[in-house]
């Protein structure tokens, strides 16, 4: 939650005033055992129990000896007598029933040993090997993938604004993204803690219905019967035939498409107080729109707080605040890896305040998707403004259409999206096996 004595986000257990936990008796079991954490390991065979090691009492000089090996309260000491309760009932019986409780694995984690009875209820036996012909390795996808990703995507004519690397590599603190190829498709996979799913289709030319299928079972066998398995933005013409060789699909939030001249001019009785906003915002305070540069990102993640916080307090609702404290990671990263997504960073200034910044990209040269944006709530007019600047500078660049993606099932933000009159609403589908579908 935001936290009331400053700047930033703390546990709602959390008491700034006495720098106490208000349930440090009944707290939950990840926080009984930090700085240690149950994951999968790397290759998701064993469930692992690991220390943290952005963990600050480990790093000071009260827990630096904690790391010495022989020490009798050493991380290792105390690992071995918390694997003693994660592996005896009832916890293993809770681990049992709710699998999504294991982290994903991660590299600032220090593998400290194995929990082999843990592991044994939960992985089940070796099933069939995934078809060889024509698969490759499965690599870890990062920003450097760009060229690749981009080539594989340029047979697809959809408008989604999910067929770019961009939309998916900022999150890449919640989900961990690998791929891997079968039959000249790139097959991308998300992974997070109830398991992996495709957030794209399989991309490339030629049939799609091996390669899905073969992607099908990989995932099948990661996630060991969950209904996590999935493929997320099946564009609309794909339905049919899906549904043909047996997935179910069901839609998802639809992105938004504009005119992007429209945007751009704001001509009209259609786009008269956004006209107005925009005009009362210039007159008011000479803003300056301008590229993003590397020194902006302090200034801008500041804002993002106080963005963050001024949302909050006008009670938004709290799929919405969650949305908040999770968001500020891909903001994060689209700063740090603005150039190798291919993103079009701008900030606004003020006098000697940023106010504002927006990222966005080119999904082909007429389709320009705003991705973030974030703007001083303070200042009446400066979202309108900004968007319009942004959308201008799109369309001077050979955008025809402007897509500002999904809405995430909010009404405030869907309401805002409208006002601006789409002139399509761009359906798209997840889709699951039958069984599984629910």
């Amino acid at each position: 939650m935001p936290n009331p004595m400053g700047e930033g986000y703390l546990c709602p257990a959390f008491d700034p005033t006495t720098s106490k936990c208000r349930i440090y008796e009944t707290r939950p079991l990840d926080c009984r055992i930090y700085p240690l954490a149950v994951m999968w390991s790397a290759d998701h065979n064993q469930v692992v129990l690991g220390w943290d090691t952005k963990c600050p009492f480990m790093l000071d000089r009260g827990g630096a000896g904690l790391l010495e090996a022989g020490h009798p309260d050493s991380i290792e000491a105390h690992a071995e007598r918390v694997a003693d309760i994660l592996e005896e009932e009832p916890v293993l019986s809770t681990y049992r029933d709710h699998p999504s409780l294991i982290g994903r694995y991660q590299d600032d984690v220090v593998v400290v040993r194995t929990l082999p009875r843990l592991t044994a209820i939960l992985v089940a036996p070796p099933a069939p090997a995934v078809p060889s012909a024509g698969a490759g390795e499965v690599r870890r996808l990062t920003p450097n993938d760009y060229a690749r990703f981009q080539e594989a995507l340029a047979p697809m004519e959809a408008s989604l604004a999910a067929y770019s690397l961009a939309p998916h590599l900022v999150w890449r603190e919640l989900f961990t993204y690998s791929w891997m190829e079968w039959d000249q498709h790139l097959c991308v996979f998300a992974e997070y803690a109830d398991g992996v799913f495709m957030p794209l289709p399989p991309l490339g030319p030629g049939p799609l219905r091996e390669p899905l299928a073969r992607a099908w079972t990989y995932m099948r066998q990661r996630n060991r019967g969950s209904d996590v398995t999935r493929v997320e933005n099946v564009p609309e013409e794909w339905k049919l035939q899906w549904e043909s060789w047996g997935y179910r699909l069901r839609p998802k939030d639809p992105d938004y498409l504009y005119d992007a001249r429209s945007l751009a001019e704001l001509r009209g009785d259609p786009y008269k107080s956004h006209r107005a906003a925009c005009n009362r915002f210039a007159r008011t305070h000479h803003p300056r729109y301008v590229p993003f540069e590397a020194r902006d990102r302090e200034p801008s993640l500041d804002l993002y707080r106080r963005w963050a916080i001024q949302k909050n307090t006008r009670h938004v609702d709290p799929v919405a605040s969650f949305m908040l404290a999770d968001s500020l990671g891909a903001h994060r990263e689209a700063m740090d890896s603005l150039e190798a997504l291919g993103l079009m960073g701008r900030v606004v200034w003020v006098d000697q305040a940023l106010v504002a910044y927006t990222f966005g990209y080119f999904r082909s040269p007429s389709l320009f998707c705003v991705l973030l944006e974030v703007a001083d709530r303070s200042l009446s007019g400066l979202a309108s403004w900004v968007f319009r600047e942004t959308c201008r500078e799109a369309h001077e660049r050979g955008a025809v259409f402007i897509n500002t993606l999904d809405d995430s099932g909010l009404e405030t933000l869907a309401r805002s999206k409208r006002s601006y009159h789409p002139v399509r609403m761009i359906a798209n589908y997840i889709a699951t096996e039958s069984e599984h579908f629910d």
